[in-house]
């Protein structure tokens, strides 16, 4: 696209160089037209005065154009209407002054008209350049984050393919949760690449996403309680933190209660330090001693995919099953 800046239809810029020109200008068209003065039958005072005028208000804006326009009208009044070196007043001087009058504010009013409309449209195009670069960033962006979902997706259908060979009387369990696991991914996209996403808190936007993850798994009998300090991160970091968080919560939500058991889960995020974030996520449910080896084995999945996603985040994960389960991952913020 193309820019066509200001400095192109004004180029003098400032009030000192502007009022400046439009002195210089007024001083050259009355010598210009005193020399001319011989050449030229009566009648043409402002003859010199108009293109000074025009210049001034091209070349140096509004203001000086107004100078310039009084200056060279009392200049050609003075000089070039008779009686000479006054400025006595008749009818036809008066109509003469008036009609130079006239036409100079009509050329100031239209070139200045110009210039704006030219300003805005110089300003629009710029502000179309810089959202189409920024959309062409988005756009390369969210093809990366898609080609990086859809291979998460790829290694968790294997891993639970390996999980299915072991053990096939678990196939419909593996693909529901299979299936559940893809549905939360794509809601999570789907969110975090909304525009108006870059302006929610990121409090907001983990108590969304886990509430997302509550109607996927259908537990409303789950209480889950979210206490997140607002810390920015990268779209791309967001997104894998929301996963994991997603993972977790899930994995709580499925696991931790018999069916229809209330239950609680609480989250929070605080900051370690100046560049460290910790998530905690902890359940009141039985723990995973206590887990049968089925439930065990889906809890294995959830731990190496939550793990997977705590690696792409640069930190460590810890779980603790004693007590509940506490899930705790320290990252960097940047």
């Amino acid at each position: 696209m193309t820019k066509l800046p200001r400095t192109l239809f004004q180029p003098v810029r400032g009030r000192v160089a502007g009022y400046s020109l439009a002195v210089a200008l007024v001083a050259l068209a009355t010598v210009i037209r005193s020399f001319a003065d011989h050449l030229l039958p009566p009648g043409f005072p402002f003859l010199t005065f108009f293109p000074a005028v025009i210049l001034t208000a091209f070349l140096a804006g509004r203001g000086p154009g107004w100078l310039c326009a009084v200056l060279s009208f009392l200049a050609s009044w003075y000089f070039f209407i008779p009686p000479l070196h006054s400025f006595g007043v008749s009818a036809p001087v008066a109509t003469a002054l008036a009609f130079f009058t006239g036409v100079v504010v009509v050329d100031i009013l239209l070139i200045d008209g110009l210039q704006q409309r030219q300003q805005r449209l110089v300003e629009s195009q710029q502000q179309l350049a810089a959202m189409a670069e920024q959309q062409s960033l988005l756009f390369q962006e969210l093809q990366h984050r898609v080609a990086n979902n859809l291979a998460s997706v790829s290694s968790m259908l294997r891993i639970q393919r390996r999980q299915i060979e072991r053990a096939p009387e678990l196939a419909i369990k593996v693909m529901e949760s299979a299936d559940q696991r893809i549905e939360l991914m794509g809601r999570v996209h789907r969110q975090l690449y909304h525009p108006a996403a870059r302006e929610t808190p990121l409090p907001e936007q983990i108590r969304s996403v886990v509430a997302q993850a509550q109607e996927v798994a259908g537990a409303s009998h789950v209480t889950v309680s979210v206490d997140a300090i607002d810390a920015p991160l990268a779209v791309d970091r967001m997104l894998t933190l929301m996963l994991l968080i997603t993972e977790v919560v899930n994995n709580s939500i499925k696991h931790a209660f018999a069916e229809g058991t209330p239950g609680e889960v609480r989250l929070t995020l605080d900051r370690i330090g100046d560049k460290q974030l910790r998530l905690v996520i902890s359940d009141n449910g039985r723990g995973l001693v206590t887990q049968p080896d089925a439930s065990q084995r889906h809890r294995g999945l959830g731990t190496a995919i939550t793990k997977g996603f705590a690696t792409q985040l640069g930190g460590t994960i810890e779980v603790d099953g004693s007590n509940g389960v506490t899930t705790v991952v320290v990252f960097p913020q940047g």
